[in-house]
């Protein structure tokens, strides 16, 4: 862990994802402090049906989350159906989120620490943006 330069904790918004997130949290802290940490809030729901509210968990685990995935049954079934990755089929709103994760990740982890565009087109998977992406050579202009 002592070479990661990017950790992705992801919880769900209870009482046992809200634990569990604030032991990760402080392993990561004490253990590899120059890694960057992004938080997922997963499987969100869009009713408002949760067990804790988004300000309780990120007050419980004294920071911000980083991105929320919201829950999508009907993108789960079909990615599963499809046997694709949910990224690959995603689109709409619940696109934006997977770009948005890729871009955090991308951007932090390139070496020059130049910015690395993510478009949220509704056209364009979350596959073939990294895709794109990791085909781009990498000029190293003395």
């Amino acid at each position: 862990m002592h070479d990661a330069h990017v950790a992705v904790v992801v919880a769900e918004l209870t009482l046992a994802g809200t634990r569990d997130t604030i032991r990760v949290l402080a392993w990561l802290k004490s253990n590899a402090p120059q890694t960057k940490v992004v938080v997922v809030a997963n499987g969100v729901p869009s009713g408002g049906a949760l067990e804790i509210s988004r300000k309780d968990f990120e007050q419980s685990i004294e920071r911000s989350v980083d991105v929320v995935f919201p829950y999508d049954a009907k993108v789960a079934a079909q990615a599963a159906k499809l046997g694709k990755p949910m990224a690959e089929i995603a689109s709409g709103k619940l696109a934006a989120p997977f770009n948005a994760l890729s871009g955090m990740v991308l951007n932090h982890a390139s070496e020059e620490g130049t910015a690395v565009e993510v478009q949220a087109s509704g056209n364009k998977s979350l596959v073939n943006n990294l895709k794109s992406m990791l085909a781009k050579p990498k000029d190293k202009a003395a």
